[in-house]
């Protein structure tokens, strides 16, 4: 019967055996065969837990490996079984519960490594609850509290890199690129990790793009300040203004740097083509100020822009006006026609007394003299006071002026022509003088 491992039939021949002769000898032998029957029952559930635990069925496993301690308590491979099919399971804490059960009944030092596995496991999910807090925090947008997780995060485990990454990501939202810098570069020299090198390389960039930003809109503010025509529409179509600047439209600046203007003197982006730069009281345009825009016409760039004093958002006092539009021939030649308009404006509109300067290719052609009143182009009298001959429906508002002289010619607009600071009045009939 113990050949064919059939203990229990082995044992119940010699206690019946033992029960006539009563021996030592059979007395040893049972002793010695209620042994062998243990360490065989040992066996057989440590390799059905085995078996389960090889397939990833760990509850299976842990309840064959429950079995093998109530036949041998003392011995340490139960213990160990269980907690790592624990450990595997994600159970961290009952891993460590095992572990200190066994070194309580075992005394066996084997348990120790087993010990600092689980206590690494808990630290780590610990260390991903305190990410996951974090990130719910970011996601909430209170940033102080989620901040502050991170970097718990960091002393818990400051060998990890995913807090790190995560307070970098922070950063990078809240546009603090030096600072991203200056803690991926410090988490680098004791984390070895791709994803820091990627994060790092990304927050360098970002602050390159930012620093060229800075520069470009300092540029600009002092172009416009200036009135370099040139230089401001070399920046306007630059593709680093168009595609890294104006797609955040609006845009503030000033010489404090870029931030919203309540009060002072800066700089607002409206479109890629439209800016307004000068004296700004409570966020509204209140003082003197610049408003220019890019222009097109039959395919060809322009620019305009008034110049002046402002009030509540809108061209108020004195000021003036002046646009460049360039137009093709039939010959294929092109000419630039520019208009100037100095005088007073009213909520945008020309008032009173007006002068028109007309040019062809940068060479004054003429001017003229007017008044206005709420934009529209008072007709002009004669001495008698008297208004002058129409031209078909066409009425005079001035005589033209070339080289210093007045000419006998006179500068006519049609019925309701209307003219102000664009785009706050639409500016209807404007013709050139030739």
């Amino acid at each position: 019967y113990i050949g064919i491992n059939n203990y229990d039939k082995a044992l119940e021949v010699l206690r019946n055996c033992y029960k006539k002769t009563s021996g030592n000898a059979i007395k040893e032998k049972i002793e010695e065969v209620t042994s062998r029957k243990a360490d065989y029952e040992y066996q057989q559930t440590i390799s059905r837990g085995d078996v389960y635990y090889s397939n990833e069925e760990y509850d299976k496993a842990i309840q064959e490996y429950e079995k093998a301690k109530l036949i041998k308590s003392k011995e340490v491979i139960s213990y160990q079984n269980i907690a790592q099919a624990y450990i595997k399971s994600g159970k961290y804490e009952e891993a460590k519960a095992e572990v200190l059960e066994g070194l309580t009944i075992t005394q066996s030092e084997e348990l120790n490594q087993i010990l600092a596995v689980a206590e690494n496991y808990l630290i780590k999910q610990q260390y991903d609850n305190i990410i996951a807090e974090a990130e719910e925090f970011i996601f909430q947008e209170n940033y102080k509290d989620g901040i502050a997780k991170f970097q718990e995060a960091m002393r818990l485990l400051p060998e990890e890199d995913k807090a790190y990454i995560g307070l970098a990501k922070v950063f990078l939202t809240q546009e603090k690129y030096k600072t991203a810098i200056t803690l991926l570069e410090g988490a680098k020299e004791h984390i070895a990790s791709e994803e820091l090198d990627s994060m790092l390389e990304k927050a360098k960039e970002l602050q390159e793009i930012e620093n060229v930003r800075n520069k470009t809109l300092y540029a600009l503010y002092g172009a416009v300040e200036d009135l370099d025509i040139t230089k401001i529409i070399k920046i306007m179509n630059s593709e680093f203004f168009i595609k890294e600047i104006a797609v955040d439209i609006p845009v503030y600046y000033s010489p404090l740097g870029e931030g919203n203007i309540s009060k002072g003197y800066g700089m607002i982006l409206f479109t890629d083509k439209n800016l307004y730069s000068g004296a700004i009281d409570q966020g509204i345009k209140r003082g003197k100020g610049i408003a220019f825009q890019l222009t097109e016409s039959d395919g060809e760039q322009g620019y305009y822009y008034y110049q002046g004093d402002w009030n509540d958002d809108i061209p108020n006092g004195k000021g003036k006006t002046l646009e460049v539009v360039t137009k093709k021939a039939k010959d294929g030649g092109k000419s630039t026609f520019k208009i100037v308009t100095e005088g007073n404006f009213s909520n945008g509109t020309e008032m009173d007394s007006m002068m028109k300067y007309f040019y062809v290719n940068e060479e004054e052609v003429g001017r003229v003299s007017y008044t206005s009143r709420n934009g529209i182009p008072m007709p002009l009298n004669d001495e008698n006071g008297q208004p002058l001959p129409t031209d078909g429906e066409r009425y005079p508002i001035g005589v033209i002026v070339k080289n210093g002289e007045p000419t006998e010619d006179y500068y006519y607009v049609e019925p309701g022509t209307l003219w102000g600071v664009k785009p706050f009045v639409p500016c209807y009939n404007q013709p050139v003088i030739k």
